[in-house]
């Protein structure tokens, strides 16, 4: 069986060799998956290229997929195909039309990344879908009523395409690269690979997330490739390197409930703009939440009558430093309502575009902690974004 397995792969090399391709050919007994990922780790390989049966039901139940089990340990980007659905003419040209598929998590960042340095294409000849569950959009932006119709709220759109644009800026260059947007109802996987050639492109792009069992995210790689007639590059996360230059920051959220301990946290923050940038002044106003494990009910308030919030905003605008202007920062105010003040402020962020959010500390330990419990450190463990944290005790003056 090795003889032989030799021989076809020779028989397939000297093809190959004949293009001016160098080729190394190589029988290895064992898993699959395992000599696979291992030869691709141990030589530094680019690129993995195998294909699949795609299939579906008791056999993929029983039989399982080996090019699965290979993108979801591969180190470093994997092509998956079918014998049919591939232009042969195009792939031998030097561009290939992708379409590039997010789902706004970590693994988009890596499709991005490749897409930018290492794809065999060009900014004009890449499309973006963008798959989207509207509550969970909804959680991430603090939109009420995330649904209206098929497609969700046009103003949750708006936010989604914002930053979609943003995050694509360099790959698109000067161009305007097409968006559509598909709303994950059923399975979200199989429709975007029943629905990609439809785009006219080559192959399609999609994100494989580091864990496996981690955050719920609507591509599912396995029904996509499953369901995919057209080839899939499939995108490992963590293949961009660490960013390791200075950032400068343009716009910073800061989170005051006007006590004296939160006021500590505003010229600090104000600081961080000092080349000039945007202020977001928010006032937080928390209604309360239902009781969970580790931590108490919160008596629930009502919301602010509209007389309330004019006095808030008053009182915030007399917090904004005299300088401020002087040194180019704008400052904008408005008042978050919301049944957790930490959810409020991470919904903020994401809906603003900020680049830091601020907010002062009261440094409860012990008791104190456990029964009050600390929104700095809810923010701090599900932000995104860098955070400043000014730990400030009332009348003391000090940061």
């Amino acid at each position: 069986m090795i003889a032989s397995a030799q021989t076809e792969l020779d028989r397939e090399a000297v093809e190959i060799r004949r293009t001016g391709i160098a080729v190394e050919t190589r029988v290895v007994p064992g898993s699959a998956r395992a000599v696979v990922v291992e030869a691709a780790r141990a030589q530094g390989i680019s690129l993995i290229v195998m294909g699949t049966h795609g299939r579906k039901g008791a056999a993929h139940l029983f039989l399982g997929s080996c090019a699965e089990e290979v993108v979801r340990g591969a180190p470093c980007p994997v092509l998956v195909t079918r014998e049919e659905g591939v232009d042969l003419a195009r792939w031998e040209s030097a561009n290939l039309r992708l379409a590039v598929a997010t789902d706004g998590s970590r693994a988009s960042e890596a499709v991005f990344f490749w897409t930018r340095t290492a794809a065999p294409t060009a900014p004009g000849d890449v499309s973006l879908v963008r798959v989207y569950w509207p509550p969970q959009e909804e959680a991430r932006y603090g939109i009420d009523e995330p649904w209206l119709g098929r497609e969700g709220h046009p103003d949750l759109l708006k936010l989604v395409e914002r930053d979609l644009r943003q995050e694509t800026e360099a790959l698109a260059g000067a161009h305007t690269l097409p968006i559509r947007f598909r709303v994950g109802v059923r399975d979200a996987g199989e429709e975007l690979a029943e629905g990609a050639p439809e785009l006219g492109v080559d192959a399609l792009v999609i994100g494989i997330p580091k864990h496996r069992f981690g955050h719920w995210t609507p591509i599912a790689p396995s029904s996509v490739l499953r369901s995919a007639t057209i080839p899939v590059f499939c995108i490992p996360e963590g293949i961009q390197p660490e960013r390791n230059h200075i950032p400068r920051y343009r716009s910073v959220l800061i989170a005051c409930d006007l006590s004296d301990v939160a006021r500590e946290a505003i010229l600090p923050a104000y600081g961080l703009l000092a080349g000039g940038g945007r202020v977001e002044l928010c006032y937080v106003h928390e209604r309360g939440r239902e009781e969970g494990i580790g931590r108490p009910a919160v008596r629930a308030a009502p919301p602010l009558s509209d007389d309330e919030r004019a006095t808030v905003e008053v009182k915030l605008r007399e917090q904004v430093p005299a300088e401020a202007a002087e040194r180019g920062i704008g400052t904008r105010i408005s008042v978050l309502e919301g049944q957790e003040a930490a959810a409020a402020i991470l919904q903020a962020a994401q809906r603003l575009d900020v680049d830091v959010i601020a907010l002062a500390s009261h440094g409860r330990t012990g008791l104190g902690r456990l029964l009050l419990g600390s929104v700095a450190e809810e923010v701090a463990r599900n932000s995104s974004r860098p955070l400043l944290i000014v730990h400030a005790k009332p009348g003391d003056g000090r940061a």
